[in-house]
């Protein structure tokens, strides 16, 4: 043994007091004591063995129940009673949600390998610590702070579930996260993460292992390793876009989705695996996500024209800009839009979602609509000519539906048309047209001949 492991240890066992130890060498300590114990023990041996008080962690034997868990054949895996000692998962008690709850940091962390959760490969639980926000000044020393300080009260049993480990008992301080948090609280809960800790959350690379909670769950996470479980991995998981899982995944109506913090995966088979983020989420929900007109999503969120975000879907997309909000096109009104460049074209981004009128739909837009009805397919009308048709009654007006694409129109047909002439622009009606001089700004009506 090293003269520095001998000191750890020599700490961990009470024989050095943490005030003899200058704060900078307890915030070496963490990443150091947690490496090479980790290597050598499991988690609870840890545990047993190290009392240290400094920011790498503090035990209290009080706090933290060492008694063996017993297998447990269901969602929540083994060690799920309040017995076996384990703390809850942060899901359990936060409402769904994998990530630490108001009141807790992350403190430290510890792997196990091989997880089948993980598409077989390591499953990483971070502590989510209570703060000592109960007591203005919980104490100079480093480590765990008096219980009667900490953000949460101590609990276990939970019903309704079947994760009934303990909450905010445990008094304990791996110690690779958050080292400028001198003193925390008990383990609030536990965070689960596919992706090492150190990519979204403070913390350190130093390794800890138990191999006993690989199949430790709660029946409020993700059940199994699928294709909306790798697709997550692959974005970054609770580092990323989409933030932490909320509950489990679902099966739907063709497919399944999965809940997150900022927005949803969606998979079926045939169209693929993709997310939705933000506003363009949130407003896919309220137009019936899957279940709904658009179908399941068919490629990812891309960045368009203008500083927005699009998704496109089965039956449509759904287009955002921070100046517009998020508004879904829906076909067949999306392919015109489409084939016009988009938010990027002469339209822009829509401001109103697909809506029914008499005998078709319709979609506004920042310089214009598309109209449909099945008598007359898709068509755009665009800048003044659209005003003018809005201010007749648009498709419900005495024009009815549009016919065709707005065209140029020669004030001088044929051979007499001088070089550099001003067109008009015109765009064609069921029952008559709408003519636009450039020059005037001046929109007339026509009568269809």
């Amino acid at each position: 043994m090293t003269s520095t492991s001998e000191a750890l240890l020599a700490l961990a066992d009470g024989e050095v007091g943490a005030s003899t130890l200058p704060p900078s060498v307890a915030q070496r300590a963490a990443d150091a004591v947690t490496g090479w114990l980790g290597r050598r023990t499991s988690r609870r041996g840890f545990l047993v063995r190290a009392g240290l008080v400094g920011t790498a962690l503090a035990v209290d034997p009080k706090g933290y129940v060492l008694r063996p868990g017993t297998a447990y054949a269901a969602v929540c895996g083994p060690g799920s009673s309040a017995s076996s000692g384990w703390t809850v998962f942060c899901a359990t008690i936060n409402n769904g949600v994998n990530a630490c709850p108001p009141g807790s940091i992350a403190a430290g962390w510890w792997k196990a390998d091989g997880a089948s959760l993980c598409g077989g490969r390591a499953r990483y639980i971070i502590d989510c610590n209570a703060t000592c926000s109960r007591c203005s000044t919980p104490g100079a020393r480093s480590g765990i702070c008096s219980s009667s300080c900490w953000s949460c009260s101590c609990t276990a049993g939970l019903p309704g579930t079947c994760d009934k480990r303990k909450v905010c008992c445990n008094a304990f301080r791996y110690g690779q996260c958050n080292q400028d948090v001198r003193q925390v609280g008990g383990v609030h809960c536990r965070v689960v993460s596919c992706t090492p800790p150190w990519r979204f959350e403070d913390c350190s690379t130093a390794p800890a292992t138990d191999n006993r909670t690989v199949d430790h769950n709660s029946d409020k996470l993700p059940q199994g390793y699928t294709a909306i479980t790798a697709h997550y991995i692959a974005l970054g998981e609770n580092g990323s876009v989409l933030g932490a899982s909320v509950l489990g995944e679902v099966a739907v109506a063709g497919g399944r989705v999965q809940r997150y913090q900022r927005g949803r995966i969606s998979s079926k088979r045939g169209t693929g695996t993709f997310e939705t983020v933000g506003p363009i989420a949130a407003r896919y929900v309220a137009v019936g996500a899957e279940a709904g007109r658009l179908g399941f999503p068919v490629g990812r969120p891309v960045a368009v024209a203008g500083g927005g975000r699009a998704s496109r879907f089965e039956r449509g997309r759904i287009s955002w800009r921070a100046a517009t909000g998020a508004f879904e096109v829906r076909a067949p009104l999306s392919g015109r839009y489409e084939s016009l460049g988009a938010e990027g074209g002469p339209l822009g981004y829509p401001v109103t979602g697909t809506a029914p009128v008499a005998g078709g739909l319709v979609n506004r837009f920042e310089r214009g609509r598309i109209s449909w009805s099945a008598a007359t397919g898709a068509h755009a009308t665009r800048g003044a000519i659209a005003t003018r048709y809005a201010q007749l009654g648009g498709e419900g007006g005495p024009l009815g539906f549009p016919v065709a694409e707005e065209r140029a129109v020669d004030i001088t047909p044929g051979p007499w048309r001088r070089p550099g002439a001003v067109a008009l622009r015109r765009s064609d009606f069921q029952r008559g047209s709408l003519v636009l001089d450039p020059r005037t700004g001046r929109v007339t009506q026509q009568a269809r001949g």
